[in-house]
């Protein structure tokens, strides 16, 4: 994996030239994974990037509109006082401006891109509980089943909480892989489970289906725990 350090616009040599080799040495290979619909670690990584980029651009000119100003003269035809700046534009801040505006565009479009391969994504997914739903369902199983090849990864899945604003995220070990023949039935999964790990009598189970054949770790798994989290809010 490509990585883009989250200072990459301060750190190391200062020139327009080489940031922009950085940048688009990173951008190359998140559009090689986003064309493989790999869509993470990227898809949030890329959202970060634009993000700060922008709050920098934002804070900087912040930033020098506070600086004191003083009067150039008075335009005759509207009488309004003129105002020139006393702080000039160092050589730093220059460039600053110039690879923030290179980036910026470059962000936003590529961004787009992945937020289009992932929409795609979701609007392949079927999610539904396995069985009769526990009243706890912070923690449980997880069923990936991918039609195509009839195999469901299972895992077992924990939601805790994030952040000064405790948003819920889901935690996932990978329990089994097992292929999924015509007589065999999730309900009939989800039964084995609770034969082999006894500390979940009742566990929640989920599954998330689909007819793609979507890379595992970078774009199924990222994606069910996502719709997981926005049914366990709406629940």
């Amino acid at each position: 994996m490509t990585k883009l350090h989250g200072d990459w616009l301060t750190e190391g040599i200062w020139d327009f030239e080489y940031k922009k080799y950085v940048l688009l040495a990173y951008l190359q290979q998140v559009e090689q994974d986003f064309s493989s619909d790999r869509l993470f670690p990227y898809l949030p990584d890329l959202r970060l990037h634009y993000e700060n980029s922008l709050r920098l651009k934002e804070k900087k000119g912040a930033m020098r509109a506070s600086f004191p100003k003083r009067v150039r003269g008075i335009d005759k035809s509207t009488l309004k006082i003129q105002y020139e700046e006393v702080l000039p534009e160092d050589t730093y801040l220059s460039e600053l401006n110039a690879i923030i505006d290179y980036a910026l565009p470059r962000f936003s479009r590529t961004l787009t891109q992945g937020q289009e391969r992932y929409g795609a994504v979701e609007a392949s997914l079927t999610f539904v509980p396995v069985g009769i739903m526990p009243l706890r369902t912070d923690e449980g199983y997880l069923f990936i089943h991918r039609s195509r090849r009839q195999e469901t990864s299972i895992f077992r899945y924990q939601v805790a909480l994030f952040g000064a604003d405790r948003q819920r995220y889901v935690q996932t070990v990978l329990v089994d892989s097992v292929r999924k023949g015509l007589g065999t039935t999730f309900e009939n999964l989800k039964v084995d489970l609770v034969r082999r790990f006894r500390a979940l009598p009742n566990p929640a189970t989920y599954m998330v289906e689909t007819q793609r054949d979507y890379p595992l770790d970078e774009t199924l798994l990222p994606a069910a725990k996502q719709l997981m989290i926005r049914h366990l809010n709406l629940a």
